[in-house]
């Protein structure tokens, strides 16, 4: 547990040390002002009234001027609590999303929405609450302390019986539920990202499950990941509530038996003082121990977060320690005026079977070139190869003289950013669930928008009178999943989107795929009048479209085969 604390509050910035420190100091504050209130409540005002009478009100004012002090301190400790949980669990979620924006596409491959959801949002907020647990612990382990201290005052080795009691059951019960715990924690994550993939399910195929008609396998499968997440959920809560009423009927039997045995070997009355003093000690720590199990526990049951968010903050600790690196490495202005180069290129994903052996190509500035082959034997692969998103095991992509997997350009080590030259439209088109207008000029500030231009690169993608007969036009607003527009509309306006961008090479995976014929031919045909001398790199399955193409290259047998 202090191995997690110590790397999670590394893990923050000095703000954050300084408020969960703060949180540490009232939570001591707050137990030692319980403390003296007790010590005072119990036997300096009962000494007092015996001796003095008038003067015992002036303790019992004193005594509840504490109370409201400890009451202020406590509010006020769970306002900075709150503020730290969330503000501190949002900067974490920051760090993990632009670690997921800046990683290589073999890394963003291995999980799905679901899962990144869960680390940039669930995880940095349950890793963040552990770092409360701790603090919690540590203050109810002196709170706890404390009382220990009072009980061995109040009857000596019975005192220290009585506390080593209670500290027995504490630990028994963490022994025997932490990894109970850690499990109940392992298994709630998987069953909420399992939940909540069933949701991101039903509205994908959302048209495909109306016309089979039968909703029913959905309906179960959610129905059914949904269930375990509620089960586990409730078992969690159910052990949370059993150790809580274990310990308090723990202290309960221990304060009849302590009882019983006074009693048995007759005390007199002066001794039902000490009595009623050790049973009050013995009802104040037992929420306390009850408040440490509680915290190891949320500790345990958090691990799984903690691992999946410690993986990624490692990675992000890498990833600024290379852009560190390359802070003093030459910046190149990339250029596209000879054209792209690919030699003796080699790829495949892990230790599987070659995709690419020694594979070769080039396409030279100005002309437009087409990759076909069947589905499935790499297109999409190659063109992350050719624009950086993977690296191959060998070969050169030269932009120029800059290779793109070296890194490197005729006068040695330097770095480029591919995007100053290329724009890509992938096969998978999302829109922002904003305007018309902002889809097409996604990546600009707002401000510095031009409407001219949008307007422009609409009629070049072929969709600029459907977007006029809208209801506000390029200000018409359009669904997250370009729901309320058609397929066809929904490439156009991610074409428009790409041709918005200065470029010198336009990629294309299966951009035009849900356009007919005549329409696929006339966007290339702006595209080249409006971007003249613009190189066109094109991945389509449409031979139509790719007898269009100056040149056209053939994926097979692990090569790129020129055709034309």
């Amino acid at each position: 547990m202090a191995e997690i604390f110590k790397y999670l509050t590394k893990a923050l910035g000095k703000e954050e040390e300084r408020v969960w420190k703060w949180i540490a100091v009232l939570g001591i504050l707050g137990a030692a002002i319980e403390i003296f209130s007790f010590i005072v409540t119990v036997f300096w005002i009962p000494a007092v009234l015996e001796d003095h009478p008038s003067a015992g009100k002036f303790q019992a004012l004193g005594v509840l001027f504490l109370f409201l002090l400890q009451m202020v301190l406590e509010l006020y400790r769970c306002k900075i609590s709150n503020h730290f949980l969330y503000h501190g669990a949002q900067k974490l979620s920051v760090k993990v999303y632009e670690l997921f924006a800046k990683e290589d596409l073999e890394h963003h491959n291995q999980k799905s929405v679901m899962q990144a959801l869960a680390m940039v949002r669930s995880d940095t907020t349950k890793s963040i609450g552990m770092i409360l647990s701790c603090v919690d612990v540590g203050v109810h382990i002196l709170t706890v302390l404390g009382y220990i201290l009072i009980l061995t005052a109040i009857s000596s080795w019975f005192g220290l019986l009585g506390s080593m009691l209670v500290i027995a059951l504490a630990a028994g019960i963490f022994a025997w539920y932490c990894v109970r715990m850690e499990a109940y924690g392992e298994k709630c994550r998987r069953y909420e990202i399992k939940a909540n993939s069933q949701i991101t399910l039903g509205y994908g195929i959302f048209e495909e499950m109306k016309i089979a008609g039968d909703m029913e396998p959905v309906l179960q499968k959610y129905y059914a990941a949904s269930l375990d997440h509620a089960r586990i959920q409730g078992e969690y809560s159910y052990k949370n509530d059993f150790i809580k009423v274990v310990m308090n009927l723990w202290m309960k039997a221990v304060m009849l038996v302590l009882l019983a045995f006074l009693f048995f070997v007759g005390p007199d009355m002066e001794a039902l003082i000490p009595v009623t003093a050790y049973v009050s000690v013995l009802s104040r720590m037992m929420p306390a121990a009850y408040t440490i199990v509680g915290g190891m526990n949320n500790v345990r049951y958090s691990r799984n977060s903690f691992e999946a968010l410690k993986e990624c903050l490692d990675r992000y600790t890498e990833l600024k320690e290379k852009e560190k690196e390359i802070q003093g490495i030459r910046q190149k202005k990339i250029t596209l005026e000879n054209g792209l180069f690919i030699r003796n290129l080699t790829f495949g994903y892990h230790r599987k079977e070659k995709i690419f052996q020694n594979a070769s190509m080039e396409i030279p500035a100005g002309s437009s070139a087409a990759v076909i082959g069947v589905s499935g034997i790499g297109k999409t692969t190659f063109l992350s190869l050719a624009i950086g998103l993977l690296k191959p095991q060998e070969g050169e992509i030269l932009y120029d003289d800059y290779d793109v997997v070296s890194q490197t350009d005729g006068n040695g080590n330097c770095k480029a950013d591919i995007g100053d030259i290329v724009s890509y439209i992938p096969q998978t088109v999302y829109m922002n669930g904003e305007t018309v207008r902002n889809n097409v000029a996604l990546f600009a500030d707002e401000a510095a928008i031009d409407d001219a231009r949008v307007e422009e690169c609409l009629k070049c993608a072929q969709v600029w009178e459907d977007v006029a007969r809208m209801p506000e036009g390029i200000h018409t607003l359009i669904s997250e999943r370009g729901t309320t527009i058609s397929g066809g509309q929904r490439q156009r306006i991610a074409l428009a989107r790409a041709l918005y961008k200065d470029f010198e090479l336009l990629i294309m995976d299966e951009a035009t795929a849900a356009l007919d014929m005549e329409t696929e031919k006339a966007v290339i045909d702006s595209i080249r009048q409006v971007r003249k001398n613009k190189t066109l790199l094109i991945v389509t399955h449409h031979m139509s479209l790719a007898n269009e193409c100056d040149i056209i290259y053939k994926i097979q047998n692990q090569k790129l085969i020129r055709v034309k």
